[in-house]
């Protein structure tokens, strides 16, 4: 090859080089975050969604795995009563329901709706037009319209999910249907303010939607979510006769042991937190200090991912108030 052949392909190898990571960064959304429990892909591009798949926890309920939150599938010789409803769209939805007609020929009866966010509330209009009754906290339904980042109430990328069609208020609803029984119920704000959890006592099971995952917590404070309150929650959510524990995230279900740990890490958070403000730290300071300071506590979680940037200010207040007290 001549010398000017070979500096013509060198040349040519290094604008390649080059421009690549760069079209990747120009092609990179911003101003988005991965659903709860996710992370975001390579470049900032939407996370790979795992295939849906259905497999049974106990007898006659059933946990379907990926495309968004975990969804807990109660079959009964009347209907299903299905907890969280997965990624807002038709594929998801489609999907969804494929998976449950694996187990049953019955339709869903009553939807259960731990939180607004997309990946667990994405479904709720589509439920509600195939004839369920979609029960949430009337909490989810304000989220929709009140607070977010922009005042507007909750926002994604997706799109927003539909008000819940059946909101109860109070502390719980309970719902029969057919051989079973289940107790929704909104302890305290948490991940957000519209939380419900679901509490299957015959089979001594509870879904906690993200008040409780495999993963690394976040705290939505735009939406009303409370690291304080999110204690409190499950806190009671463990006064109740379980065993087995379905996470919002996460390929497993897990035990009442792995939620006593949980609960006692948002706990012990709050509570430094706390005592951080009381000594005199500074709101810049707050998340490193409890993170140094709760060391091996704390685990794998890490406090900026618990307490993002845009949250920190709400973060504050609410610990600055408990402090006053």
């Amino acid at each position: 090859m001549s010398k000017a052949k070979l500096l013509t392909v060198l040349l040519v190898l290094g604008a390649a080089v080059t421009t690549a990571p760069i079209a990747a960064i120009a092609q990179a959304p911003r101003g988005q975050q991965a659903p709860a429990g996710q992370a975001a892909g390579a470049g900032g591009a939407a996370p790979q969604q795992a295939p849906q798949a259905i497999k049974q926890i106990k007898p006659g309920l059933f946990m379907v795995t990926g495309a968004g939150g975990n969804s807990t599938v109660r079959v009964t010789d009347q209907g299903v009563i299905l907890v969280d409803t997965k990624n807002l769209g038709d594929q998801f939805y489609n999907d969804l329901v494929a998976q449950i007609k694996t187990v049953t020929p019955q339709p869903v009866k009553f939807a259960v709706i731990t939180h607004v966010h997309q990946d667990h509330a994405g479904n709720i209009e589509r439920f509600e037009k195939a004839g369920a009754q979609v029960i949430a906290y009337e909490g989810l339904n304000k989220n929709l319209q009140v607070g977010g980042p922009n005042g507007k109430g909750y926002e994604a990328a997706q799109g927003k999910p539909a008000p819940a069609n059946a909101p109860y208020k109070g502390k719980n609803k309970n719902i029969k249907l057919g051989n079973a029984q289940v107790a929704v119920y909104h302890f305290d704000s948490g991940h957000t303010s519209g939380d419900s959890i679901a509490y299957f006592p015959d089979l001594k099971l509870v879904s906690l939607g993200d008040e409780f995952t495999a993963a690394a917590p976040n705290c939505d404070y735009p939406l009303g979510g409370s690291i304080l309150g999110w204690s409190k929650s499950l806190a009671e959510a463990l006064k109740l006769d379980f065993d087995t524990a379905i996470p919002g995230h996460g390929n497993d279900p897990l035990t009442k042991a792995d939620v006593v740990t949980f609960q006692k890490r948002i706990d012990a958070i709050g509570k430094k937190a706390v005592e951080l403000v009381k000594s005199g730290t500074p709101k810049d300071q707050l998340r490193q200090q409890i993170q140094t300071q709760l060391g091996n506590d704390m685990g794998m979680w890490n406090m900026t991912n618990i307490v993002n940037d845009a949250r920190l200010d709400l973060f504050y207040d609410e610990i600055s108030k408990a402090a006053k007290k």
